[in-house]
């Protein structure tokens, strides 16, 4: 009874008897941080996310650049087509107005012709008559005006050496020089021209070199 008593009494004063903890295996509770490995892999996770949204992204943007380039691609091609059209469909317009002005177009030229002529006869004799003159001057230039607009044109030769492809020899004078081999050296009457059409070729004498 008396142990029992003093054990109560040393109890009252506050002490607290010391467990043998490590031998029974227990431990005393400690405050525990979180473990940074956690923290690690959280990290890496967020990261992979942001990582695969760039990449999908990255992905959007490489199939919206692809249907850009595509559409400009077909676009251009459409433009290329309707211009080709509008070509072909403008030259087939031309070559039925030709074919049905072609002959409105030739006498035109034939009148032209014909004042030119008197014109010509008229200077010959002196131009007794000027008001007959500045009519046929001014008839002349108003039908060509009229051609013109209608988009036949005076042939105008680059060089004075002969071109087959617009000019047509009416005459030839033979030349001991070789350097005049082909020359231009008249024209008879003016040629003319309906856009690369030869409405009619201008009339020419030329040189031709004989040994």
């Amino acid at each position: 009874m008396g142990s029992r008593k003093e054990n109560h009494r040393f109890l009252e004063q506050g002490n607290q008897l010391s467990f043998p903890e490590a031998r029974f295996g227990l431990t005393k509770k400690e405050n525990v941080t979180p473990s940074p490995i956690k923290e690690s892999k959280s990290e890496s996770r967020s990261q992979q996310q942001v990582l695969n949204m760039l990449s999908a992204l990255q992905q959007n943007f490489t199939s919206l650049l692809n249907v850009v380039t595509n559409r400009l691609s077909y676009d251009k091609t459409k433009e290329m087509a309707f211009d080709r059209l509008y070509k072909e469909m403008e030259e087939l317009k031309q070559d039925q107005e030709l074919q049905q002005l072609r002959p409105l177009y030739i006498d035109l030229i034939l009148l032209i012709d014909r004042m030119n002529n008197i014109y010509n006869d008229q200077l010959d004799v002196g131009g007794q008559n000027p008001e007959l003159i500045d009519i046929l001057q001014t008839l002349s230039h108003e039908v060509l005006e009229i051609l013109y607009r209608r988009g036949v044109e005076l042939i105008v030769a680059p060089s004075n050496k002969f071109d087959p492809k617009i000019q047509q020899v009416v005459e030839v004078i033979p030349t001991n020089n070789p350097a005049e081999d082909n020359m231009v050296v008249h024209m008879i009457r003016h040629g003319f021209r309906y856009g690369d059409v030869v409405l009619r070729p201008e009339e020419v004498v030329i040189k031709k070199y004989n040994p």
